[in-house]
């Protein structure tokens, strides 16, 4: 992972839908506290994560294509999260296409991996309710 993805990672924005309204998560930051509540009433002691299926191994790929991957993400995620949510990664320069995915919690960390390097994503970030917000790369 180079010096550039990482600043870009670190930068964007990780926002998340949640009763009408969104938050932002932040790298390195607590967890705003909406989010820490839902992730603790879902998950006690647990650890939310945020996933997209989006331009595999950083890189644009075609609308068409990136539908189709953000499906097959919301079909897996609807056999084995216990409860998620919408998300978009916007970055704040605008010069990356937004990425929508999910917040999901009730899936153990192995697993959640494994779905990510299957869709070749560069990092997924990890969501702790109590925790600041940190990346997971691969």
């Amino acid at each position: 992972m180079s010096d550039d993805l990482n600043a870009a990672f670190e930068a964007t924005r990780y926002r998340v839908f949640i009763d009408d309204n969104s938050h932002v998560l932040t790298i390195g930051a607590p967890c705003p506290e909406p989010l820490a509540v839902w992730v603790q009433r879902h998950a006690p002691g647990g650890c939310a994560w945020l996933i997209t299926a989006f331009n595999p191994n950083a890189e644009q790929i075609d609308a068409e294509r990136n539908r189709g991957r953000d499906a097959l993400l919301h079909a897996w995620v609807a056999r084995r999260a216990s409860a998620w949510l919408e998300t978009v990664n916007e970055d704040p320069a605008d010069d990356w296409p937004d990425e929508p995915g999910v917040f999901v919690i009730g899936i153990e960390e192995g697993e959640v991996r494994a779905q990510a390097r299957r869709f070749a994503q560069a990092a997924i970030v990890a969501v702790p309710a109590d925790g600041p917000v940190t990346l997971v790369w691969f």
